[in-house]
Formats: C-alpha cells, structure tokens, sequence
C-alpha cells in the first residue's frame, strides 16, 4: 500500500490521531474540537475530503451509489435562490384523502414548498424533470436509529439483543465493548473484568456514522429521521452527532439520549441537564442548535416518564417538555412503565408528543395466540397499557426486522391495530438489520398476515380464534409516512403531498425489468421494489438525490472515512485498558479481538439447550 494510503491508528486511551499524510483524511481530534459549533462543518469535510464532487469523480467505479457531477444536475442544486421545479407526468401517490392520488400528474415546487398538484399544470418559469415512468411520493419517515452505530455495520448479524460477554450479543459487543469500553463481571455487574477507561468512540467518529447514515438513508427515500443516539457521553460527543446531522441536510430529530458518565474519572458528562438550565444537557444544546421551530432538524429527548435525573422531583417527560422536545422512549416489555408514567399528574394527560419503540410484551397476562379486539388464546387479550396508550393519544414505532431477529419479542402490529393506533416503522441498528425502508414496510406486511392467516387452519388454532383484518399494502405506506410524520409531530409539514406543505418528495423509477409493468401502485412499492428504485430525493425543495446518485458528496470519501473511523474504535478497543484485559468470546476467538468476518458472529452460546442442526444438501 502506498506510503500516502496506509491507515496510521491513534494510540489507544487518548483519542489523539497521528497521521502519515494528511491525504488520509482523518480529522485530529484538536482540530475537531476547535472548530466550534459554527465552523466544525467545513473543516471536517475539508480535511474528509467530502466536499462538493468534481467534474471527474466518477472516474473509477463506486457499486450502485455515486456522487451525482454539476454537469449532470441541471442546475436544479443551487446556492438556495428562490427555485420552481415541475415535475412531470408521473403516478402521484399523495396519501392525502381530500387531493386523492392520480394516475398521471404534475407536481410545482416553489421554493421548499409544493404550489399545486393537477394533471398538464402549465408554467414558464419552473425547470421541468421528466417523471414518466416514475411513482412520485411523500419521503419515507423513519422513528428510531442508533446511528452513531453506523461504523459497526452487520456486527453482529446472529446475534440477540441480551447475553453477557463471552456470549455475543447486542448488550456485550455493540453496548459494553465498543460503545461503553468495559465488560461487567457477571458475578459482579460493580466490578469490571476489562474497562478501557473511556469509550472507544471519539466525537469524530460519531460524526462520520451520523453523516454516513443519514445519507444512505437519503439514498434509500428515507427524508426523515429520528436519532436516538446513546452516544452522549460527552459534551463534545454530543456536539459531533448534531452536527454530523445537520451537515448532512436530511430532515431529523436529534433525540438527546444518555452516554456513559465516566464523571468520576473526570471526564466530563452533562446528561441529561436540568430545568431551566441553558448550560448544560438538554438545556444547552435546545439554546445552541434548536432555538427555531422552522429547521430541518429538530429537538426530541431520550429521557423516560420517572425522575428526570436521581433525586429531581421533575420527569423526563417534564424536562424535554420545558425544552421543547418530544419524546422517543424505549420499551421491551415494560407495561408497568406506561401504567406508572399515567398514575404520575406531572406527565399530564396528552401524551401526543411521546413515541414508545417496540412496545412488545405489553399483555397483561401469557398469552400463546391474538386476534383482534380482547380475543386471544388461552386466554383473553387485554392490556391496560395499551389502552392508556390508545386513551392518551400517543404513538408506537415498531422495529418489526430487529425485534423478529434479536429477540424483542413479537412486533405488536396487532395490538396496535386493534386499539386504533397506526405504528411507524424503524430500523432500530446497523449493527444488525438493514435500514432498507422497502424491507422494513415489506416484513411489517408479511408478518401481520403471516400470523393472521395462520389462523385459517384449525390445526394451527386450537382456541378457534377468529382472524383479523389483513394489512393492505396502501395502510403499510401510511405507516412508513403519515405515521412516522405524526411521532415526529412533523405530519403539519411532511408525510402527505399537499400544496402548502413542504416538498420532502421521492421519485422511485418503476419503469424496470423487474418491476414494469404496473398493476396496483400500491403493491408495487411495498412487494416489488427496493433502494435500487429510488431515483430522485428532495427535502424541502431542494434535490440531495438525482438520478442514483447522492448530490455534492463525494462517496469515495465518506467510505474511506467511515472505513477509518471503525479501524480508529478497532485499535481503541485492543489498545492499552485501565483495568483487566478483553477476554476471548465463543466466536471471536481472536487475539487482538475483532469481529468474526468470514463466520457466523455470536450463535454460541445462545441456546445450550437445543442440539446444533445437522442439515443435508
């Protein structure tokens, strides 16, 4: 490898990068933080080389996704002039039940708003793009995704969401070795068997996980977000991930969650901030990046409906909401967390700005099969918290892949079907699942008429429970976009096509081998396309994808980028620790420790009950 390319990892313990050449691109940590709030986005990309693409960057090949040039744009990416584009002839899908969808229209974008939805609107002044051919629609929205994960992609693909080290799962790998840099003693969760001192992440590398998600889901028709990003453990962590957000100028809600507090070992942590309090926490960075309503990314809060902070006599809930922030809080068969959260008058009783994700295991008692309303089998179905939920107005985003594949428990489309609530969808962590929106919306359908027409034999329902409506295609695009607008407390703006609202649009090229000709628009999204399909993004008018291809970034870069980061957290990870050494696990039995690349990643250990399966050809 030439002298110029080779990777030079930081010493391990003191984040500090040494470089060969500064063609390497990594951002020195000094430099990262002396750049400030205001200037951190043009020298990171300077020094990433992720600046505005050259005429010749597509020169060598990059797969499916490139860098879209000037001379391919049109002039439809500009330096934010006052702009009309028109685009034309496509099949409008606008989810907007008083506009109705059309077979063949036009749709005018003045500026970032939608001006008019009509068949042959007729205009002098508006740059025309061809989308014949095409299926126009509102951007998908998604509600959860731990992005600072970004670097650690398929980590852990077999693995299950718990299980101590040296079983691999999400918890011991993904959370305590490469977020928390130290593993507990089982047999003493107080003491630590090996404790880096620090986490192996530093804010640079959270901000090139947090860029290079948001732009792959750009690349994927996914124009809105929601952040939930664990990755605050310090101030300038928590810097970092905004700005790597704002920079990528995708539509988000950053929503400010928990790192790990290694205060005691002077290294400083302002989670989660307190009332009336502008100068650290939540506090701060509502007063640093979140002063207006009216951008593209937005407030939201990790914190839960109990104390706040030990020994605050205010909540979570209240705090974010003295801030500004909605609230995205995780539940893995917590029921009694939403049955204590109404008991408590400070979390007050509308609770349309609250998102709970995954809500599994949320029945009040066992329960082998459900169908709709209270019946179940062998007993009836009833949940009080679901019911709190429904009666309070408050929303769900289901994982649906992740909690099928980690072991959440099953994704409750179900449950929340029969108490009124239309979920959004999220795909939760890199780590293990794609974020593909056309896989998220085709498992959610799949699986609720998997388990709704499994009803239909009597050999699979001994109880003779009556079978549930099924999902149809249409209702599982409103979860992927009118849902997931509405958890955002976005649906004013996004998740229908209407004219006045903003034009956060995607344009999916259905004219394909695979996918032409079209019958039903509705199936075709949600059983016959994919990520491949998405050939034009907007966010509020303005174009980030054209024609395949991301709009002034340079691709090569960011994958270099990214590549160095996870090395960066890698050589962290075997460097020197404070305490202990990293002992072997079932799987990655390498020394120094990295993930299994070439086998399965985590299945021993899992389930030493059942015999391994012995399969023939």
């Amino acid at each position: 490898m030439p002298e110029n390319q080779r990777r030079v990892y930081p010493p391990a313990g003191d984040g500090e990068v040494t470089q060969a050449s500064s063609e390497n691109g990594v951002i020195r940590r000094r430099d990262f933080i002396r750049t400030g709030a205001s200037g951190l986005a043009g020298a990171a990309l300077a020094a990433a080389g992720c600046n505005r693409v050259s005429e010749n960057q597509n020169a060598r090949p990059l797969g499916n996704l490139r860098s879209a040039t000037p001379a391919e744009l049109q002039g439809l990416v500009g330096d934010g002039r006052r702009r009309r584009i028109l685009l034309r002839g496509g099949v409008v899908l606008t989810l907007d039940a008083r506009l109705g969808d059309f077979e063949k229209a036009d749709i005018l974008i003045d500026g970032k708003t939608i001006a008019e939805i009509a068949p042959n609107i007729s205009t002098s002044d508006a740059e025309i793009v061809d989308c014949s051919g095409t299926i126009v629609m509102p951007g998908f929205v998604t509600t959860h995704h731990h992005m600072y994960e970004t670097l650690q992609r398929s980590m852990i693909p077999d693995g299950l969401l718990q299980g101590a080290w040296p079983q691999e799962s999400y918890n011991s790998v993904v959370q305590n070795i490469w977020t928390a840099g130290r593993i507990a003693d089982p047999q003493n969760p107080s003491s630590f068997v090996w404790d880096l001192g620090r986490s192996p992440y530093d804010p640079e590398d959270c901000y090139i996980s947090e860029l290079v998600a948001c732009l792959s889901e750009i690349s994927e028709g996914i124009t809105t977000g929601v952040d939930t990003s664990q990755s605050s453990h310090t101030p300038e962590h928590t810097d970092a991930m905004i700005k790597g957000i704002m920079d990528s100028g995708r539509r988000m809600v950053y929503a400010y969650t928990g790192g790990i507090d290694r205060s005691a070992q002077g290294i400083p942590y302002e989670f989660p901030g307190a009332m009336n309090d502008t100068s650290k926490g939540i506090g701060r960075i509502a007063k640093t990046y979140f002063s207006s309503k009216d951008q593209l990314v937005t407030l939201g809060f990790g914190g839960g409906p109990g104390p706040a902070a030990p020994g605050s006599d205010y909540t979570g809930w209240q705090l974010a909401r003295a801030f500004g922030g909605s609230l995205h809080n995780h539940n893995v068969g917590g029921s009694a967390v939403v049955i204590n959260a109404a008991a408590d008058p400070r979390n007050g009783a509308d609770w349309s700005d609250v998102t709970f994700i995954h809500c599994t295991r949320w029945q009040d008692q066992p329960i082998a099969q459900i169908s709709y309303g209270s019946h179940g089998y062998p007993k009836e179905n009833r949940s009080k918290a679901w019911e709190i939920w429904r009666d309070r107005g408050a929303h769900v985003s289901i994982a649906n892949l992740i909690e099928m594949q980690m072991r959440h428990g099953m994704p409750p489309f179900q449950e929340a079907l029969d108490h009124g609530i239309l979920p959004s969808l999220s795909p939760d962590v890199d780590t293990n699942m794609t974020t593909d929106p056309f896989s998220l919306m085709r498992g959610a359908f799949c699986l609720q008429r998997a388990l709704a027409n499994d009803l239909a034999f009597p050999e699979s329902n001994p109880g003779g429970l009556p079978l549930p409506q099924l999902l149809t295609s249409r209702q599982v695009i409103e979860m992927a976009t009118i849902a997931g607008a509405a958890s955002t407390r976005l649906l004013d703006k996004i998740g229908t096509l209407v004219p006045g609202k903003e034009a956060d649009i995607i344009v999916l090229d259905a004219r394909s081998i695979n996918t032409w000709p079209i019958n039903n628009v509705p199936g075709t999204i949600v059983t016959m396309l994919n990520p491949r399909h998405v050939r034009d993004v907007l966010i509020a008018g303005k174009v980030v994808f054209w024609k395949g291809k991301l709009v002034g970034w340079n691709v090569d870069a960011l994958l270099g980028q990214i590549e160095q980061a996870r090395d960066r957290v890698l050589a962290r990870i075997n460097g020197p620790a404070k305490a202990g050494s990293l002992p072997a696990g079932n799987n990655s039995m390498t020394n120094p420790y990295r993930p299994n690349f070439l086998g399965s990643c985590c299945e021993k250990g899992q389930n030493t009950s059942a015999p391994a399966y012995v399969l023939r050809p």
